[in-house]
């Protein structure tokens, strides 16, 4: 059984009805290592209700966190507003409304075109719609009990006069450099006095907690969170569910606290972008946009539930991209019965295919062009009916439908951006259209050879890319060459390297009779 519908079955033991929660600080460009949160919650939602059960999945933007360090690309002049909320600090675009409307606007406007369906909450709205006002008075009023939890694990005892509720100063307008000590009726009392990331301004004042005029600190605030939202089920990283964090933490506070039990928990291992862990501030991120340029929204689904949530993941847009799009083209075969693999692979590669949909799996399997030869023919098409005429030739379409063209030129159309922002320098080429002399000249006899017996077998038939790739090996046998010096003189005449794509889809992407009159040339 996947992990998801193990977690979805749990639930539905529990309750019929259920709340998976996920949520992200608006700390800067919202990245693919954050899609663990959303996509776990709503593939939890989405098992539940194939069980029979009834389920919602929501997104908390934590969009009234303080800004605790600038995030990459911002500028030095985002330093002043260290310390505010988020939601208080301008864009560094007129475009949009403010620093999240500027970070989370573009991850939000693409769920759909992952199929991701949640309801979106602010925090911000939340704490001014006096939503929490209830639940911020038990906390105030249970602050003995809460720092009692809190205290068992830490180091340093928190002082008996700290309160669990974070003031936005009305002076200078931070929310981190405040201290709250006191409290009566609906305020509560504070003093900026700075943190070890921004100076206090030194006022003192009082906050309505019923108005949003400040929020809870996180530690209480989630758990509080839980109790609002009547949250069943959390996907959250791996740093919250050490012993004695967060999550341990605010399993005892809603309990003896707020009167409520803790979600079940599903911790997930953080994802690297190349070896290194994703940074909004430190700009290491990728994000929905940018994935959707160069790679199918059902890939990403793929790369989430492919493996279970505490096993690393880690992302390169560079050429393991191609490894990764075979990968996922061989799992598609295996759903539709092309690819043979063992009973219980078979079951684990259906079900994790299943959730990689949108809508669900289609009834037939979708034509697929292999994006390595997309990555090719993207750089040659003169436009699509050239791109699609090429396909047909080769065999790779066969009554190719509506819906099978968009999909073969939306890929062409994704690979020939991969190309252009991150493939490496011998994938990308340009056909030369006259052949030099000196090129010709330089070719050994065998090497003539070799090209002379290619342009007869392509005049003969067609090829399909691994078959003419295994071709070019024979023929080099046959003419007495080692295979890379028969390689070396096909780049040289296309495109002037010495190196090039794959062979075998190389020289199909390309109009076939350019290829035969070329190589015929260069054997003169």
């Amino acid at each position: 059984m996947h992990w998801i519908d193990r977690v979805a079955k749990t639930l539905l033991r529990r309750s019929r009805k259920n709340v998976i929660a996920s949520g992200i600080s608006i700390s800067g460009h919202i990245h693919i290592g954050h899609c663990n949160d959303i996509f776990i919650a709503d593939g939890i939602r989405r098992a539940i209700e194939e069980f029979g059960g009834k389920a919602e999945a929501i997104w908390y933007a934590d969009d009234f966190d303080p800004m605790r360090r600038i995030p990459w690309p911002l500028s030095e002049d985002y330093k002043q507003y260290l310390g505010m909320p988020y939601l208080n600090i301008p864009s560094p675009d007129p475009n949009y409304r403010n620093f999240v409307d500027f970070f989370a606007r573009p991850f939000i406007e693409s769920l759909e075109d992952f199929g991701i369906r949640v309801k979106i909450y602010s925090g911000a709205e939340v704490y001014q719609s006096g939503k929490m006002a209830v639940l911020i008075r038990t906390a105030l009023e249970k602050v003995d009990e809460i720092r009692a939890i809190l205290n068992k694990y830490r180091s340093k005892r928190l002082p008996e006069d700290w309160l669990p509720y974070d003031a936005v100063c009305e002076n200078c307008g931070k929310l981190a450099t405040t201290r709250a000590y006191s409290w009566h009726d609906n305020y509560v009392s504070y003093k900026c006095e700075g943190c070890d990331y921004s100076a206090g301004c030194g006022h003192e004042g009082e906050a309505d907690y019923t108005k949003g005029e400040g929020k809870l600190t996180w530690r209480v605030e989630w758990p509080a969170r839980w109790k609002l939202l009547g949250v069943t089920c959390e996907p959250f990283g791996k740093d919250h569910a050490v012993v004695g964090g967060s999550y341990d933490t605010g399993k005892l506070i809603a309990k003896r606290v707020f009167d409520c039990e803790a979600p079940y928990p599903v911790p997930y291992e953080w994802v690297s972008l190349k070896g290194r862990r994703m940074s909004s501030s430190k700009g290491v991120v990728f994000t929905l946009p940018q994935w959707l340029e160069i790679a199918e929204p059902e890939l990403l689904r793929y790369f989430i539930f492919r493996s279970k949530p505490m096993k690393a993941k880690e992302f390169d847009q560079g050429l393991p991209l191609l490894d990764f799009y075979d990968e996922y083209d061989l799992v598609e075969g295996v759903y539709f019965g092309k690819v043979s693999v063992g009973e219980r692979r078979r079951a684990q590669f259906r079900r994790i295919y299943e959730l990689s949909q949108i809508l669900g799996p289609p009834r037939s399997q979708p034509q697929r062009v292999p994006f390595r030869f997309a990555a090719v023919l993207g750089q040659v098409m003169r436009d699509p009916q050239h791109a699609i005429d090429i396909l047909t030739a080769r065999g790779m379409f066969v009554d190719q439908s509506e819906s099978d063209v968009k999909l073969a030129l939306s890929r062409l159309n994704r690979a020939r951006n991969w190309v252009t922002k991150y493939a490496p320098q011998h994938l990308r080429f340009e056909l030369l259209r006259v052949l030099p002399d000196e090129t010709r000249q330089a070719l050994t006899e065998g090497q003539k050879a070799g090209l002379r017996q290619l342009a007869s077998d392509l005049a003969a038939r067609e090829y399909g890319p691994v078959e003419l790739h295994n071709r070019v090996y024979e023929v080099a046998q046959g003419v007495g060459l080692k295979p890379p010096e028969l390689f070396e003189a096909i780049y040289l005449v296309l495109i002037g390297l010495a190196s090039g794509p794959r062979v075998g889809g190389f020289i199909s992407a390309l109009d076939k009779k350019f290829v035969i009159e070329r190589f015929k040339e260069a054997s003169m």
